[in-house]
This record gives C-alpha cells, structure tokens and sequence, in this order.
C-alpha cells in the first residue's frame, strides 16, 4: 500500500503586520493507482481469511460428527448415552480448565470483542492467540451451545496480523470481512464493520466476496448457516389474516426483547461472580452440564445451525412444554458457557433458541399468526437487545432465517429497539 505523506506549508494571512502566519496542511496527492491495488490486496485477504476459516471450522465439525454422530449433523438429537455424554464433554471441560489456567486473557474472546480491540491503537494483542484459537475449537467439538463466528474471526485476525505484523489494519479488518462469507451474504461482513473508522467502504465488499469464495475454493461449510431453505413460505393472503400476522409479530417482538434482556442480565450476573477466575476448574462443571443437556435436553447443546429446519418440518416431534423448555435452557447455556471458559459466538444459538421459542408460543396459541411470523418475530425482539447494531441484526436474521417471515422479522426488530430506547 502507497503511504501518503502531507505537505505542510506556511502561508501569510491578509491583514498586514501583527498577523501571525497560517499553518496549512495540504492534503496528500491523490493516486488512482493505489484504490485499484487496495481493492485487489483486500480481496486477496478476503479470499485467504474465507479459506482459513473454512478449513479450521470444517475441520472441527468433522470431529464434532465422529464424537457424536452423524444424526448431529443433520439437526437431529445425538444418539449417545448419557454416560458418553458427560465422558467426552467433562473431558473437554478438563482440557480448557488446564487451557486457560491461571493465564489471564487467554479464553477466545467474542467477535465484538476483537473488533473493539482492533479499533485500539495498539491494535490486536496475540500473545495467547494460538490458545484462544484452540480452546475456541474445543468448546464447538465438545458441544457447547456456541457459534462458530468468534473462532472464525479472531483465527483469522491472528493469522492476518502475524503475516502483515500489524502493519495494515484495513487488511486484517478485510480478512475479517471475508471470513464471515460462512454466513452466505456478502453484507454480513460490511454491516459487522459498519461504522468502525477504517473507512472500509471499498475494501470490505471485495474482502467479503473474496471469503464467499474462498469458502467455495475449499468446499468448507456448505450448509452452515443454511437456514431454513427447502422450506414453504407461509405468507397470509386474506386481510384478516394479515392483521393477525401484525399482531402476532408486535407480541412475539415483545417476547424477543424479554428473551434478550434475560440472557443479558444472566450474563452480567454470571460475570459478577467471576466464577472463572475464583475456580479455575469451573469449565470441567460447565462440561458436565452441557453433557447432561446433550442427552436429556435435545435443542440445549450445540451451535444449532442445522437444528432449525428439522423443527420446520416437524422431523422432531417435541411436545410444547419441552421445544420452549430446551429454547431457555439453550439461552442460560450460551450465557453460562461464555462466562465460564466455554468460549465462541452466540448468533446461531441465540437465534436458534428464540426461534424455537417462537414457534412453542404459536403451538400456545396458534389462531393468529404464522409460524414463520412467531419465530421471525422473537429473533428480531431479541437481536435488537444483544446487538449494537440493527443493520447487522436484520442482515443476520434474514440470512440465516433465508427470508422466511421477513415483515415479521423487522417489526420484532423494530419493537425490541423502541423498548430498548425507551429503557
């Protein structure tokens, strides 16, 4: 990348003696070859951090599927034993216990986390960054109701920064970008980015469909975040229907931002106790748990990208009592694993989770609405509590819902940020 360098010059004002000279800093001359090579260095980065990511998380989810089988993978409830159960995920629990053992700052730090941290001037600090990203990896393989998004990005932000020393934020923030291509939209990684002062405008596009293609070059995740695709669209044609609709995603809207008040308080509450810093061997009891949901709650565990078409169509019969039960107890585990050295992403989850929840309050109360326009309802409540941004929470949630109760969607997201700003 050209470095600009200003010219400084002294100029004298107008108005004679006693008039002191004006200091004036020409901006730097603008060269249309440098735009040009940015773009293409940024699209190269996007295209390595998509490949990155893809290889490292493929890879963990292969052995996420030989621990616990192949019915995990297609959205389904494992097969295992209770005793398998709390073997492997306490074994686990034992391996990030010893991990993050009396090192402060060496637990996989959330997606927020390491954007906030690249903004610093001192910029990304690596120095456990090849712990982070291995207890990051332990967490998804031991079944932790965790996302892979936190993995993605701080793997890819360590490699980018080892390789450029730093030297090149815009570039390490492009391989970010381009790392979220998992997501299947190229506006994910911009509307992550959005707002931050890297002045990305042209350099976050071309790294997020450099990932895109990075991920297809190494034919990683083909069906994370897939969504509900493959499933009918609901959408009511009659006008009354249409006005339950309205109403059903106003109420489910107001249930989405109950759900993410709940998991945000019980997050701020577990971080109060600051349970792993006074037990270090906390995570081996977080992993015993999460072994003890994996077989008597089936929605609790996992990231749960591909648990959501299932219950779409009704491949799981789950009666409504236990689908709304296994949603919260899915919601206090995202919050408990990340407070406890259990360490990833909390989209798929959370989404996961409050869609589930969604579609239990319509079998409560199935004469108005759909059950698009419940579950699109509640994720779009609670995404506006625990994201910052709402352009990002609609990009996620239109993602990963594949359009599926879209109008339900932002008006859930629109009741949630009244209720927040009103708070």
């Amino acid at each position: 990348m050209h470095q600009h360098r200003a010219c400084i010059s002294i100029r004298p004002t107008q108005g004679g003696v006693g008039h002191r000279p004006l200091l004036v800093i020409d901006p730097p001359p603008t060269q249309p070859r440098s735009l040009l090579e940015g773009t293409a260095r940024s699209l190269l980065a996007g295209a390595a951090g998509g490949g990155l990511a893809a290889l490292v998380v493929s890879s963990t989810l292969m052995l996420q599927k030989w621990i616990w089988g192949a019915s995990v993978e297609r959205g389904l409830p494992n097969d295992r034993s209770l005793l398998w159960c709390l073997a492997w995920s306490g074994a686990i629990g034992v391996a990030l216990s010893l991990l993050q053992r009396h090192r402060s700052n060496s637990a996989l730090p959330e997606m927020s986390e390491t954007l906030a941290e690249l903004r610093e001037p001192e910029g990304l600090n690596t120095h456990h960054g090849l712990r982070q990203v291995i207890g990051g990896m332990l967490a998804l393989i031991g079944g932790g109701a965790l996302g892979p998004e936190a993995l993605m990005t701080r793997l890819v932000a360590v490699a980018s920064h080892a390789v450029w020393k730093g030297a090149d934020r815009d570039l390490v923030a492009a391989a970010m970008a381009g790392s979220l291509g998992l997501f299947r939209s190229p506006l994910v990684g911009g509307a992550a980015l959005a707002g931050r002062q890297w002045q990305l405008i042209w350099r976050w596009l071309p790294g997020t469909i450099g990932g895109v293609a990075g991920f297809v070059a190494f034919h990683g995740l083909s069906d994370l975040g897939g969504g509900m695709r493959g499933v009918a669209y609901a959408w009511p044609t009659d006008p009354s229907q249409r006005l339950g609709a309205l109403l059903a995603a106003m109420v489910a809207g107001l249930a989405g931002w109950l759900v993410g008040q709940l998991i945000k308080r019980w997050r701020q509450w577990l971080h109060h106790q600051k349970l792993l810093q006074r037990f270090w061997w906390i995570p081996i009891g977080t992993g015993l748990l999460i072994g003890l949901c994996l077989w008597g709650l089936p929605l609790a565990g996992f990231s749960g990208e591909n648990q959501l078409k299932p219950l779409v169509l009704n491949e799981w019969s789950l009666d409504t009592s236990v689908l709304v039960l296994s949603a919260l107890a899915k919601l206090l585990m995202v919050g408990l694993c990340l407070e406890t050295g259990w360490r990833g992403g909390q989209f798929f989850p959370v989404i996961l989770a409050s869609s589930a929840l969604g579609m239990g309050l319509h079998q409560w109360i199935p004469w108005i609405g759909s059950i698009d326009t419940w579950s699109a309802g509640v994720v779009g409540g609670c995404l506006a509590v625990l994201l910052n941004s709402p352009l990002l929470g609609l990009t996620l949630g239109l993602t990963l819902l594949q359009g599926h109760g879209a109008g339900a969607l932002v008006i859930g997201l629109l009741v949630g940020l009244i209720l927040q700003r009103r708070r």
